[in-house]
């Protein structure tokens, strides 16, 4: 009896058991799920991508393209390459200390060792006095190459930040060519669908329904197409954005209107690759100056202060003295350095005086060609838009009259075709537009910092290296 009672005891005990292991797997269960969702959510959401306008796509792209940011490295190294350049040209102060040991061997029976020990410190003050002024130019030439990488990192900004408005015209205009080829598809479907309809009642052959589902299926791989190529905008603006996903806003899309002042010689000014070419310029005149000096003679100044020395006189200065010296090199001879080396400083004086007029060559031409290629576009838009609004109409008539059975199905699908064309041009004429005043506002150096880069300028920047 007891054992059976014993062995229900068990049994109930095992179901319960069950019983309570499963709600609380169930419990598991939904709390994972939970917790699964709301991590998901949470994700989409921070993956989500930043709707931006054309201001704060740019700013992006100033802020966080790792090219950008590299160069950007690269220049603030170059003015602290310049800072440690002339460091030889300021005072050094310098602290020396030496020991030495030395074993006497002479020794004799019954004496003891002797050796000796010397030991002593000083500091130092030396300065190099420019007495020919080549610390000067040199300084003026180093602070010169900076400012030429300066101005060349700045040229890569304005390049950087036209191609970024110039993908972003292309994500804008890539989802309207996308809008255009959705609403082409759901022309073609309707006109399927009146195509069936009329098959049905046996009123038009098989072949005008082949047909009508072809043109479905070019319009579905239209689509299909411009999707692709919308996605792949997008990846090339996140890739211009540092690595973050950006989609355009949303706004109207609009005909540009021009809205540069285009004038060669502020050009000249503005567009940061000439600035540098009238740095590299200037400074290769002033290497040719410091190459000329390579003779020229050197004074160095010197004072040095003994503060302990054992023996006393162990050194010299002597312990608690102080010693001033003046040294003048004049150099002689030096195998005809300076001389060849002033000649190579005035070829680079011509290779740069060349390489300034081709980059105001360059300019001048990238300005006529944008000009040119904005009037090309801005004529294209406005005969494109009067195709259009033909095309539209010549469209709506056809399907009019097929849809009433009094027009042939070839004509209807040639009228399609044909409206796609030049809605898709349109929008083409359009970005040529948006890429032609990009192209001049590069040309005028509109994308780049406003800053100058002289050596006066340079000077009242930095101090001189001082500051």
């Amino acid at each position: 009896m007891w054992g059976t009672l014993f062995s229900a005891i068990i049994k109930i005990s095992v179901v319960c058991a069950r019983y309570f292991i499963v709600l609380e797997v169930n419990l598991l269960k939904k709390i994972f799920g939970f917790l699964f969702m709301f991590v998901f959510i949470f994700c989409q959401g921070a993956s989500a991508a930043v709707v931006v306008d054309l201001a704060r796509y740019l700013e992006m792209v100033k802020e966080g393209n790792h090219a950008l940011r590299s160069n950007l490295r690269a220049v603030e190294a170059a003015y602290f390459g310049v800072r440690a350049s002339v460091g030889n040209q300021r005072p050094n102060i310098g602290f020396s200390g030496s020991a030495s040991y030395v074993t006497d061997h002479r020794q004799t029976a019954g004496s003891p060792n002797r050796h000796s020990m010397t030991y002593g410190t000083s500091l130092s003050l030396t300065q190099s006095i420019d007495i020919s002024g080549v610390h000067s130019l040199d300084e003026q030439q180093q602070i010169l190459n900076f400012e030429n990488q300066r101005a060349t990192f700045y040229s890569n900004v304005n390049a950087l930040l036209a191609t970024a408005e110039r993908v972003f015209w292309a994500a804008v205009l890539a989802r309207e060519n996308i809008a255009l080829q959705e609403d082409v598809l759901r022309q073609r479907m309707e006109n399927n669908r009146v195509t069936e309809e009329k098959y049905r009642q046996q009123l038009v052959p098989r072949l005008d329904r082949i047909r009508s589902e072809a043109q479905v299926v070019a319009a579905e791989a239209l689509v299909t197409e411009a999707r692709a190529q919308y996605r792949n905008v997008l990846a090339n603006m996140m890739d211009l954005a540092g690595g973050i996903e950006v989609t355009p806003i949303i706004v109207p899309l609009t005909v540009p209107e021009f809205d540069v002042n285009v004038c060669l010689e502020r050009a000249f000014e503005s567009r940061p690759d000439i600035r540098a070419a009238n740095l590299a310029l200037e400074r290769s005149e002033i290497i040719r100056r410091l190459t000329a000096r390579g003779l020229s003679p050197t004074l160095t100044a010197a004072i040095r202060w003994t503060p302990w020395s054992e023996p006393w006189n162990s050194s010299s200065p002597q312990r608690g003295e102080v010693g001033a010296s003046l040294t003048l090199n004049i150099p002689i001879f030096d195998g005809n350095a300076t001389r060849f080396s002033t000649l190579n400083a005035d070829r680079l004086i011509q290779a740069a005086e060349a390489g300034l007029e081709s980059v105001k060559n360059t300019a001048r031409m990238e300005l006529i060609v944008a000009q040119n290629n904005w009037e090309m576009a801005a004529a294209l838009e406005q005969a494109r838009r009067r195709q259009v609004e033909r095309s539209d109409e010549e469209l709506r008539i056809t399907e009019l009259m097929y849809n009433e059975g009094m027009g042939a199905q070839i004509d209807l699908i040639n009228a399609q075709t044909d409206n796609q064309l030049v809605r898709t041009e349109y929008l083409n004429a359009i970005q040529g537009m948006y890429a032609a005043l990009i192209d001049l506002r590069r040309a005028m150096g509109e994308y780049a910092p406003n800053a100058g880069g002289t050596w006066n300028e340079a000077v009242r920047r930095y101090g001189r290296g001082n500051i």
